[in-house]
């Protein structure tokens, strides 16, 4: 007898697309969730290296401000027109881009540090001899070039710590000579050091960082890489920011906000969250040499929009700068974090 063959029933067919249907949108749901699950891990582990990076640049320039001066620094970056000190802390409070904070920092290298020769220099010298007989000398002076700072102090002086900043000309390494241009024309700096007096005989000094950091995010300034797409958190090292030679540092650094600790009291200010009281968010003139901790809320943003998030994010509210008022569809992350300014908190002190 002859076997009767039969196929599928439109019917089962049907039920047979139904199921496999099922089957595959059930596995793309899981692969779209993953997928977006590892977007997000991906721009969230960014954004914490990000903050992390410059939280960690930040801290350590903050934390070594001071170091090396008396608190403040007479001569190049000082005032020409009246006797207004350069200090190791400088406060721009919404200067930036998108009214973002800068802060400037001043210190002396710890790890070039040396004396002068035993010689007696008028005010207005050009060159200054250091002894490549001691220590380590003749290495530390090859690490200096034209172009940079040479920061002196003079321990010595009866009226506290006098800290003076030079701008190198020219440096013989063979002879243990740095030659500076004179720092006539600065009124601070002749306010304590005249034509008609000497230096020291003898001064501690060391290559000198002069440091501001603050947010690029202006693509129509022509200067630095930063855009509102992607802002970028900046260095200057002359005090002339923003400018082509400003350094870049870190990626999608939205907002920087900086608040200022200030000892105003014999006994000195209680800096923490249950005083709110002795934080400002700008360090006003005559008060910058008494900072003693310093308060940095930092916040970063995703590199990237993520176009499938159910609720949009914006800007938050930090220190003075208020939120923004309209959301978008970046991730945020914030981190605040305080610093203790020992160098000065030492100066107060002594």
């Amino acid at each position: 007898m002859r076997a009767i063959r039969r196929g599928f029933t439109l019917i089962e067919m049907m039920i047979a697309v139904v199921v496999s249907s099922i089957v595959v949108a059930g596995l793309y749901s899981i692969f779209n969730l993953q997928s977006r699950q590892f977007l997000y891990q991906d721009l969230q582990m960014e954004m914490h290296q990000n903050i992390r990076f410059a939280t960690d640049v930040l801290s350590r320039s903050i934390r070594m401000a001071g170091y090396g001066t008396g608190g403040t620094v007479t001569g190049y970056h000082g005032s020409s027109s009246d006797d207004d000190t350069l200090p190791v802390i400088m406060s721009w409070d919404a200067q930036g881009d998108n009214d973002s904070d800068g802060i400037t920092v001043v210190y002396a290298d710890p790890s070039l540090r040396m004396n002068t020769e035993a010689s007696i220099e008028t005010c207005g010298t050009e060159s200054f001899t250091f002894d490549l007989t001691i220590l380590d000398h003749e290495t530390k002076i090859s690490e200096y070039e034209a172009g940079e700072l040479l920061l002196c102090s003079d321990y010595a002086n009866l009226t506290g710590i006098e800290s003076y900043l030079w701008v190198i000309s020219s440096v013989s390494a063979s002879s243990g000579i740095i030659s500076v241009e004179e720092n006539s024309g600065y009124s601070d700096f002749e306010s304590v050091c005249g034509d008609s007096e000497n230096l020291s005989p003898s001064m501690l000094c060391s290559k000198a960082h002069v440091m501001t950091f603050y947010i690029d995010a202006d693509d129509g300034d022509g200067v630095g890489p930063g855009s509102a797409e992607n802002p970028v958190m900046m260095m200057d090292l002359n005090l002339d920011w923003p400018s082509s030679d400003d350094v870049p540092l870190v990626d999608n650094i939205e907002d920087v906000q900086f608040e200022y600790c200030v000892n105003d009291s014999s006994t000195g200010p209680t800096c923490d969250s249950d005083h709110p009281e002795n934080w400002d968010d700008d360090v006003s003139s005559g008060s910058e040499d008494g900072v003693w901790m310093v308060r940095m809320h930092i916040v970063g943003r995703s590199s990237r929009k993520d176009p499938q998030m159910l609720q949009t994010s914006k800007r938050p509210e930090l220190a003075n700068h208020s939120a923004a008022s309209s959301s978008d569809y970046y991730h945020r992350q914030v981190l605040t974090t305080e610093v203790a300014v020992r160098n000065l908190r030492l100066q107060d002190n002594l």
